[in-house]
């Protein structure tokens, strides 16, 4: 992308680093700025998901002082899968003994 400075003079500025140059018609300028946002985004994601391996720190988009928040859903989990183990096994055993309920 550029801005056109003077159509009888071909000349041009590209407004994302300020350079003035002559323009060529045979040329075609490409905008890699948004491009670049994506890649900056997708480096930012790529980057949380690396940091979130570490229990103690915070996701990209949470709120403040949520420092150790996989900790605390990695126990919670746990116990719902322990409680749910622990039915299982339950019923399981109420059923072999062959209890009427």
């Amino acid at each position: 992308m550029y801005a056109i400075i003077d159509e009888d003079v071909p000349a041009a500025i590209d407004p994302y680093s300020g350079t003035v140059a002559e323009m060529a018609s045979e040329k075609v300028a490409v905008n890699l700025a948004p491009v670049m946002d994506k890649i900056d985004r997708l480096e930012d994601i790529a980057n949380d998901l690396f940091r979130s391996l570490d229990p103690m720190t915070a996701p990209l988009v949470s709120y403040p002082n949520r420092e150790g928040i996989y900790l605390n859903l990695g126990r919670f989990t746990n116990f719902i899968y322990g409680f749910m183990a622990g039915l299982l096994i339950a019923i399981f055993i109420i059923l072999a003994l062959g209890v009427n309920l």
